[in-house]
């Protein structure tokens, strides 16, 4: 016994200092739960393997903390059929399980695992069973497997996972990894353990223990009831009838709820002019108290006109009720609600007031019993509106009681389902676990709201501390609902804050294409930081790397989080991408916030802003001159990447502008202590020189000197003046990242004197102070947290520069819209007017230029000022000052249907010019807006959208009518940021305004009548010149002047720019002779020509323009001289002045009037230009680029178009095919339809001519049905076969345009993918609501995205197709993307097993030819008759379960990766088996990129039925791998049957491959070779000659010369030591000699042969099985402990059995005594109407209300006439009561009263134990029925009671039970009693007179507790034997420092 004690002592000491891992830690947390395990008991397993499972049972089991309330064990086995064990239920004791465990049989058979699962979710998780699902216990299920099964897993996996249940699965040996990934929950890191053998199950215990203890205790959390802190609060106006309505509501709701100090908390109020409390959170703690509170409540009558304050009421909630001290928890993650029951709508505003509770974190649930609905719907969190009713009970219970709420998906995230979001959480120790839980239920609420699937929105999930982990990776789960059930558990750790740490893992780990991101396809990635501190580490570097890498950084900062971090991780701007709250309790309203912002940016990012900046770039093309500096800071606090980033913005600029000495100039210069210039404006002339020149800069370093920088630019501004010989718009980029060292006031203003307009842009330590010095106007100064933050200002800075230029000659009319209501504050008011002034202020304002007009709404329309009242900014400026706001609500639909009429000309509209509209709002419109927005949209009106906090995205939409003129920003701030782009997309011209290439020769008439007036003409000449863009490969322009002579002004090639030609047109002379205007025409011709400029050959548009003023002289001989001109192919326009006539004119234009004008004087000439420019420049449109091309359309033909739209969609068609020149070799047409089935029209070889094309359009029926597009992309492939006309292998370009109105059924990536690689330029054209993401993917661009709102607008978007067609990127240039990877793989299962053995082992061919085979397939020459293509090359050795023993991923060709893998060793044999396929199918998904994909596998036979090969074979070519070829190794058992697997080789499967055979590597490249041309370039077959013979040995060479001497040779290898020789006599010692020359140092000697390894030894033989000590007495039962800690609730109770029915008493009727007189009742119906008041103060005619009333008075005016009668009103409040009525309908009936006397009873039954009386409830639940007897007649049906207890009176003495009273109406169901004890049966009653069956009454209130009995004797100890299970769990339960562990 003392050394038990010893032992017990030692034991301590190790725990108390060491602890138990998982089941000391995890497990002791982990106390409840439902377990069953799921054994494989096939044959395959063995006797002996079996008993493996049984002892990892045992382990398992001994692990856990079992009882009836704690963790329950199930078992079952199976193998072909599934066999019942235990259940939950049956054993609930750690012994008796371990005893049945110990004993359970071995079943043997087949293996059916989904069978067996079914049968566990069917017979184990019942409630029969006793799984405890319905009680909100965490269930589990532990799948053993170790095969294949015959049956399929996955529904029956995925039906488990759905019922709540987490699957745990364990493969082990020979066990499919796909079952296994089928069957377990992910992530499959957590819940999959697939092992190599059952022996390994035993180390497998610990980390399954600690795995399945913590999902417990994470889902014990997930499904712990929720409950709430809810408010309510009552409108004091509502009638008697409706207060006894709410009260009955609010006592059967109080009833149903569990409510408690802990539990649901309740509070109470009525508002009227003021809010009267009755009761908060923290008055009561339990359900009586409350109940009895509710049936104190009494309704405040209203006084007369008193008002009802609902915005006030409110307000007091959200200042006095939400908050710790009246009870809210809110801190504590109680959920906070508000239930508002309103009878009326309110008197006061309730706009801002319910958009503060709710973004406080309240749900307000919005209730009314009045018909109208539309301020309810203005209070309430969506979707929580309703009418207030009886009913509402079971309603409310509903949303108190859910757990998660249900999110609905918004328009914006239906739109945004194409993305990689990866949510970086921060676990850290500071958080703690309630705060946890919260941050869980925000993460659930925000992924709930997003499309999750395959192949849509994917989501990651990283947890960080001290360090980062990732729970889920991108391609961890394909479907929501299992990933929203594993948020729900995720596990918290608590630790350090290292954010940065996360973020680099993030990028390292997670957003990489092994992981599941899509970056490679263009496809949205996306993070969002969630953290609540200041992180330990430095986060700026990680993120901008992060940032860099793609990723769009959302930063969510709570409570103590640290802003200027969150700044430093959020992608630029801030205001778009940064988010903070100051508790984890705000989280709750931040949910939908950052959703919405989340999926607006997605869609934004990948449509709309690539449209905007290809909008912005066409803009700035606009701007034809300008010089632009760049200064930029390179002083040693810049590191090399931020330098990078800085020379990217710049080289953007470039792109963006015309680059050129007569254009765009720039120039840079740096600085750091002292300004250096790197080059000057006049450099370089062109993009490319100028690109190279800003990529050659280098950084020096040094301090930061700006000031002394900026009076280095002044010099180099002057001299760019004098370079270019005048004056142009001079700009100055100065970008630095720290605060100047000296004063850069003085030196900036100085600059800005010049004319210069400089840009600010501060990066991380800039003074913003100093930028705005630099700058001198707030607008042009920028600051960002790090330079990869320079991207996105860039486009702010290029529309500032550009937008003059583009809104120039723009005339038009801008109306704003703006929302006035009153939910707008008044400073969110004052930043809208601010932003309408800053796009006025961008704008060219005036009488003939840009017309602005002011219209603001709420529930009226107030017009400020119209389109013709102000032509001045300054006037406008002043008249938005004067604006105030309206208040209100939100009608939309109105407004815009108000501000329809002044675009009209009686209202000062300009119908004829450009008319835009542009609504700003904050919420979601009251009214329809659809309708009215189409309406003024048909008139031509362009509609931009501007949504700002609570806007609806989907009337945004419906507003604009266009994803790409629609806003939406996150709050009213955000509008700054709007302001340039907005300003530019007013001006962007929706046509052609400036002719881009032309050669144009002005013909000018300058005989004498034009004299005095020659000088317009030449005004008019230079107008046309400025509006054109001039150079050498732009436009050029010639002069002739003409009367009776005609003389060349200047010829096409003559002059070079703008100024040149306007200055040479203002030194013109007339000649003042007659008007030869034939002879001018002939004499023009050969100026056309090449040798004076003409640009004929390279199809240059060429164009004469005729000016005159009269009539010709040689009128008679106009024709042949304009038929000369027209022929070669130059377009005249005629421009008549005056006297010019007009048959003449037509004449010259080739009878074409479009380019006939004439003008009444010289002066309208000079103003001519403006209706010349855009006819002119769409006349110049460029030839298309692509003059041959294969163009096919595939067009929807699907039900959801009607009949007139398919015919506007084949005229569309048709209009696209007629602007290219179809024929045989130019340009071949194809077309084909879908819908769910793929209809064939023509192939590309069918029709050569435009009308055979139409002809066969126009006759085209439509077929109807669905829309799968992605099945149409595959079928579609063989129209670009050379076969159907295609001539994609002679490099023609090879173009589909798919047209359709409709999302896709199917998938669309993986087919455009293909059609891609093949080199098609695909073109998609959507109408209506499509998924533009959806577009984007099967384009891959999008620029070649269109989307159009109907079939109408088609004909607006016809010449963009056309010209994004022409300019897309040809054939040509793709065919070097044509790539090829090489995948070869390693197999040779005869090994010897020897250690040390090496791949190349026993296969000696095979390491001769290695190193030829991979140099020889290293390139493929002549692919596609075009050049070299070098491969990628990979190696693989995967074991007999699909791993990979040795990998090398796809790089080109390395030959020392060779060398290492000749060097690769191999310690197990290796299989040619199906998990090999699946592991380099696998390989080829996550690493290549190629278009052909070739996989080489050298082997030495097949290991698996060949027919299972050939089935995973054909998977593998399905995955889109191009070929899979074999080549036999020496050993080869069957080469034959290595082909059986083969595919890919197209005619050259007769020659198989193996090492030995001659010229294996060219056999091999050939093979790849034809393979390449088949994938790449169309070619299906590739002829190749045989092998040449080999050549005769060739002869002797002369002897050569003697080479040069050798070096010396390395010395020899060290000798081995001799044996030591006896020692010899000891001679003199001599003289010490000189020190000899160093000798070389030896060589390292070889290293010894390694021994081999030494005999396993025996295993221990095992020990004998204990004795079983005898079983110990019975102890007498010990001492109750004291009470514990109360547990979770409970599952309720099993219903009680029916009692025996009573003897019912006599008919009521018969009763006739009278009771005692009870209290007055409730007040009556209200009487008659009183005398009329005294008529009121007239106020102001509101909206027709519900009710009719009047709204508070407003300021007395002076009295008008008066009005026409008005409706008659609701009754008012009640006068001073009447004369008594007569006598109205009987009230409701009270409760049933206390039960009368006893009827005559039956002998009484034994006592039971008796309890206290409670209060008593209703009539119960009918008994058990006796013997029918015969029917009663029917008693009268009473009225309903009110529920509660008699409350008239003083409660009398009690009386002897009364007769049972009247039945009353059913009432609602109530809730189950506590069952009673079972008494005994009495005898057999009386029948009784049946009356109406009444349901079921309340439930009584639950008794207190009985006292606690007395505490019995303690028992002696009992004396049997601790085992050491026992012993261990003793020392648990004593040892004091073992808390925990």
């Amino acid at each position: 016994m003392e050394g038990r004690w010893g032992l017990l002592f030692g034991l301590i000491v190790v725990m108390c200092f060491h602890g138990n891992n998982a089941q000391g830690t995890e497990c002791a947390k982990a106390t409840m739960a439902d377990i069953v395990f799921l054994v494989d008991g096939s044959s395959s397993i063995g006797i002996r393997n079996f008993d493996q499972i049984r002892q990892f049972l045992r382990s398992v089991i001994s692990g856990l903390d079992i009882g009836p309330n704690k963790v329950r064990v199930g078992l079952a086995q199976y193998s072909d059929e599934p066999y019942q064990e235990f259940l939950l239920n049956e054993h609930m004791d750690v012994e008796s399980l371990l005893d049945e465990v110990n004993t359970f049989p071995y079943r043997t058979g087949d293996t059916e695992t989904g069978k067996a699962i079914n049968f566990l979710r069917t017979e184990y998780f019942t409630e029969k069973a006793g799984s405890r699902l319905n009680q909100r216990v965490p269930q589990i299920a532990v799948v053993i497997t170790d095969g294949e099964s015959r049956d399929d897993v996955v529904a029956p996996a995925q039906a488990l996972r759905q019922l709540g249940v987490i699957v745990f699965g364990i493969g082990v040996g020979q066990a499919k990894i796909e079952e296994l990934q089928a069957i377990a929950n992910r992530p499959l890191d957590r819940f999959m353990f697939p092992i190599d053998s059952f022996e390994a199950l035993q180390r497998l215990t610990g980390s399954l223990l600690q795995t399945v203890c913590v999902s417990m205790e994470d889902q014990r959390q997930a499904l712990a009831e929720k409950f709430a802190d809810i408010f309510f609060l009552v409108d004091s106006g509502i009638s008697a009838t409706d207060f006894q309505q709410v009260r009955t509501v609010l006592t059967r709701l109080s009833n149903q709820l569990n409510i408690g100090a802990s539990a649901h908390r309740l509070g109470l109020a009525q508002y009227g002019q003021d809010t009267k409390v009755e009761f908060l959170f923290n008055a009561y703690e339990t359900k009586e108290e409350i109940q009895n509170a509710i049936r104190r409540f009494r309704i405040r009558r209203l006084q007369p006109n008193e008002k009802r304050n609902l915005g006030s009421a409110l307000q007091y909630a959200n200042d006095r009720v939400f908050n710790p001290e009246a009870g809210s928890r809110a801190e504590e993650g109680f959920r906070q609600f508000l239930v508002v029951i309103s009878g009326k709508d309110s008197d006061d505003d309730v706009y801002q007031q319910s958009r503060l509770i709710r973004s406080e974190g309240v749900t307000v649930v919005g209730m009314t019993l009045s018909m109208a609905m539309r301020e309810t719907r203005l209070v309430a969190t969506p979707p929580h509106v309703y009418r207030f009713n009886i009913n509402a009970v079971q309603l409310l219970k509903n949303i108190f009681e859910k757990d998660e709420m249900e999110v609905d998906l918004t328009e914006d995230c239906k739109a945004a389902y194409l993305a990689d979001i990866v949510f970086i959480v921060d676990e850290s120790g500071s958080i703690g676990t309630t705060n946890f839980n919260l941050m869980r239920s925000f993460l659930h609420s925000v992924v709930s709201g997003l499309e999750i699937g395959v192949k849509r929105v994917q989501v990651g999930i990283v947890m960080y501390s001290d360090k980062p982990t990732a729970q889920v990776y991108l391609d961890t789960f394909d479907k929501k609902n299992e990933l929203l059930n594993f948020i729900r558990i995720l596990p918290y750790h608590g630790g350090g804050t290292n954010t940065g740490a996360a973020l680099k893992f993030t990028r390292e780990n997670v957003f990489i294409k092994s992981r599941g991101s899509r970056i490679d396809k263009g496809i949205q990635q996306v993070a969002v930081v969630i953290t609540d501190g200041e992180s330990q580490d430095n986060v700026s570097t990680a993120a901008a790397d992060l940032r860099r890498a793609g990723v769009t950084v959302y930063a969510v900062g709570v409570k103590d989080a640290n802003k200027d971090e969150l700044k430093q991780m959020a992608t630029h701007p801030p205001s778009k991408h940064m988010f903070s709250v100051d508790s984890f309790a705000k989280l709750k309203p931040l949910e939908l916030i950052l959703q919405k912002m989340i999926c607006y940016n997605i869609h934004n990012e990948a449509v709309s802003t690539v449209a905007r900046r290809s909008g912005i770039k066409e803009g700035c093309k606009q701007t034809d001159e300008a010089d632009i500096y760049f200064l930029i800071d390179h002083s040693g606090s810049i590191y090399p990447s931020d330098f990078y980033d800085m020379k990217k913005f710049i080289i953007e600029f470039i792109s963006t502008f015309r680059i050129g000495p007569q254009h765009v100039r720039m120039g840079v210069a740096k600085y750091a202590d002292s300004p250096n210039l790197e080059f000057d404006l006049s450099a370089h002339s062109n993009a490319v020189t100028l690109e190279k020149a800003v990529e050659g800069i280098k950084q020096i370093g040094g301090g930061t000197e700006t000031g002394r920088a900026l009076e280095f630019m002044s010099p180099l501004f002057d001299q760019a003046m004098a370079t270019r010989g005048h004056k142009v718009p001079e700009y100055l980029v100065v970008i630095t990242d720290g605060k100047s060292s000296d004063e850069v006031k003085a030196p900036a203003e100085k600059l800005r004197s010049q004319g210069i307009i400089l840009y600010a842009i501060g990066v991380k330590n800039a003074d913003e102070t100093e930028l705005k010095e630099i700058a001198g106007d707030p607008k042009r100064t920028f600051f960002v947290n790090n330079f990869d933050a320079l991207k996105p200002i860039k486009d702010d800075i290029i529309t500032d520069i550009c937008s003059q230029d583009v809104c120039k000659d723009l005339p038009g009319d801008l109306v704003f819209l703006i929302d006035s209501s009153g939910s707008i504050y008044p400073h969110e008011y004052d930043t809208m007017k601010e932003f309408m002034k800053s796009v006025i202020s961008r704008s060219i304002i005036g009488q003939d230029d840009v017309h602005v007009g002011v219209m603001q709404f709420s529930v009226e329309q107030n017009l400020e000022f119209r389109l013709n009242e102000y032509f001045t900014k300054e006037e406008m400026s002043r008249a938005i000052d004067g604006m105030r706001q309206l208040g209100g609500g939100t009608h939309t639909g109105e407004a815009i249907t108000a501000v329809s009429q002044y675009f009209e000309v009686a209202r000062g509209g300009r119908p004829d010019l450009r008319q835009r509209l542009v609504v700003i709002t904050d919420g979601e419109a009251q009214d329809e807006v659809k309708g009215p927005a189409a309406a003024l949209r048909a008139k031509g009106v362009v509609i931009y959208a501007i949504g700002v906090v609570d806007a609806n995205a989907t009337q945004l939409l419906e507003i604009s009518g266009s994803s790409d003129k629609m806003f939406s920003e996150r709050n009213f701030d955000a509008l700054k940021d709007l302001e340039s782009k907005v300003a530019l997309e007013l001006c962007h011209p929706t046509d052609c305004k400036k002719t881009e290439k032309a050669d144009i020769i002005f013909l000018v008439d300058g005989s004498k009548s034009v004299r005095d007036n020659f000088e317009s003409m030449q005004k008019f000449m230079q107008a046309m010149v400025n509006q054109t863009a001039v150079g050498p490969d732009l436009t050029r322009f010639g002069v002739i002047v003409y009367s009776t002579a005609v003389k060349s002004v200047f010829t096409l090639n003559q002059y070079d720019s703008k100024r040149k030609v306007s200055n040479a047109i203002a030194q013109m002379q007339p000649l003042l002779e007659d008007t030869y205007t034939a002879k001018a025409l002939e004499y023009s011709l050969q100026y056309f020509r090449a040798v004076h400029g003409g640009r004929a050959e390279l199809k240059v548009p060429q164009i004469l323009m005729v000016i005159t003023d009269g009539d010709a002289t040689d009128y008679n001989r106009l024709v042949p001289p304009s038929e000369a001109l027209k022929k070669n192919g130059i377009s005249v326009f005629s421009v008549g002045v005056k006297d010019a006539i007009q048959e003449q004119l037509e004449i010259m234009a080739g009878h074409d009037k479009s380019k006939v004008f004439f003008v009444d004087d010289f002066k309208a000439l000079e103003t001519l230009y403006q209706n010349i420019t855009q006819i002119l420049c769409n006349f110049t449109k460029p030839v298309c680029e692509k003059q041959k091309a294969d163009l096919v359309f595939l067009i929807d033909q699907s039900g959801s178009i009607n009949q007139a739209d398919y015919s506007i969609m084949k005229n569309f068609t048709i209009e696209v095919m007629s602007s290219f020149n179809i024929s045989k070799d130019m340009v071949r047409i194809g077309l084909a339809q879908f819908s769910n089935t793929f209809q064939d029209e023509f192939y590309l070889s069918n029709f050569y001519s435009q009308e055979e094309a139409s002809e066969h359009i126009l006759k085209m029926w439509q077929r109807g049905g669905g829309t799968k597009i992605g099945a149409a992309l595959r079928s579609i492939r063989t129209y670009f076969e050379a076969s159907q006309g295609s001539r994609r292998s002679e490099g023609i370009s090879q173009n589909l345009v798919v047209i359709t109105d409709g999302d896709s059924e199917d998938d669309v990536e993986d087919p455009a993918d293909v059609l891609k690689d093949l080199g098609v330029e695909m073109f998609a054209i959507g109408i209506g609501k499509t998924h533009n993401l959806q577009l984007l993917q099967m384009t891959g661009t999008p620029e070649r995205v269109f989307t159009v709102r109907d079939f109408e607008s088609l004909k607006t978007i016809k010449d963009k197709v056309v010209k994004t067609i022409c300019e897309s990127k040809p054939i040509e240039e793709q065919k070097s993307k044509c790539s090829i990877d090489i995948a070869m793989g390693f197999e040779i299962s005869q090994r010897s097993g020897l250690p040390g053995e090496l791949l190349i082992s026993h296969q000696t061919k095979l390491q001769t030819f290695l190193p030829h085979i991979a140099h020889y397939i290293s390139m493929v020459q002549g692919l596609c008759c075009v050049g070299t293509i070098q491969t990628n090359l990979a190696y693989g050795v995967v074991g007999r379960d699909g791993r990979f023993l040795h990998d090398f991923s796809f790089e080109s060709y390395n030959e020392d990766v060779v060398n290492k893998v000749m060097r690769w060793s191999l310690t197990e044999p290796t299989y040619f088996n199906t998990n090999l396929l699946q592991a380099f199918r696998k390989k080829f998904e996550a690493e290549s990129k190629g278009n052909v994909k070739v996989l080489v596998i050298f082997s030495d036979g097949l290991d698996e039925d060949v027919m299972r090969l050939e089935k995973e074979s054909d998977l593998l070519r399905k995955s889109g791998i191009s070929a899979l070829l074999t080549v036999a190794l020496e050993g080869v058992r069957d080469p034959a049957q290595l082909q059986m697997v083969e595919f890919g080789r197209g005619f050259g499967y007769k020659l198989p491959l193996s090492i030995g055979m001659p010229s294996v590597g060219s056999a091999i490249l050939k093979q790849i070779d034809s393979v390449s041309d088949r994938e790449c370039c169309g070619v299906m077959c590739k002829c190749v000659g045989h092998e040449g013979v080999r050549g005769l040995r060739g002869i002797q060479g002369s002897k050569g010369a003697v080479g040069q001497k050798g070096y010396p040779g390395f010395p020899g290898e060290e000798g081995v030591a001799g044996e030591r020789g006896f020692p010899g006599p000891s001679g003199p010692q001599g003289f010490q000699g000189c020190s000899g020359v160093r000798g070389l140092k030896g060589n390292r000697g070889l290293r010894g042969d390694r021994g081999e390894d030494g005999e396993d030894g025996l295993n221990g033989i095992n020990g004998e099985q204990g004795v079983k000590g005898q079983d110990g007495g019975q102890g007498q039962s010990g001492n109750p402990g004291n009470p514990g800690i109360p547990g979770i609730r409970g599952e309720a109770g099993h219903k009680g059995e029916r009692g025996l029915r009573g003897d019912p008493g006599e008919a009521g009727r018969e009763n006739t005594s009278a009771g005692a007189k009870g209290e007055p009742g409730n007040p009556g119906l209200p009487g008659s109407p009183g005398a009329d008041g005294g008529s009121g103060e007239g106020g102001v005619v509101g909206d027709e209300g519900p009710e009719g009333r009047r709204g508070p008075p407003g300021p007395k005016g002076r009295p008008g006439p008066p009005g026409s009668p008005g409706l008659e009103g609701s009754p008012g409040s009640s006068g001073p009561q009447g004369t008594r009525g007569a006598r109205g309908q009987p009230g409701p009936r009270g409760v049933v009263g206390f039960p009368g006397p006893q009827g005559a009873s039956g002998g009484p039954g034994n006592p039971g134990s008796k309890g206290r009386r409670g209060v008593n409830g209703q009539k119960g639940q009918p008994g058990d029925p006796g013997d029918k007897g015969a029917a009663g007649p029917l008693g009268p049906r009473g009225m309903p009671g009110q529920d509660g207890r008699d409350g008239y009176g003083p409660k009398g003495t009690k009386g002897v039970k009364g007769d049972p009273g009247f039945p009353g109406y059913p009432g609602l169901l109530g809730e189950e009693g506590v069952k009673g004890s079972k008494g005994y049966p009495g005898r057999k009653g009386n029948l009784g007179r049946g009356g109406n069956s009444g349901l079921s009454g309340e439930s009584g209130v639950i008794g207190d507790p009985g006292h606690p009995g007395h505490r019995g004797p303690r028992g002696p100890p009992g004396t049997r034997d601790m085992t050491e299970c026992q012993l261990i769990t003793y020392i648990r339960d004593n040892c004091a420092c073992c808390i925990g562990t």
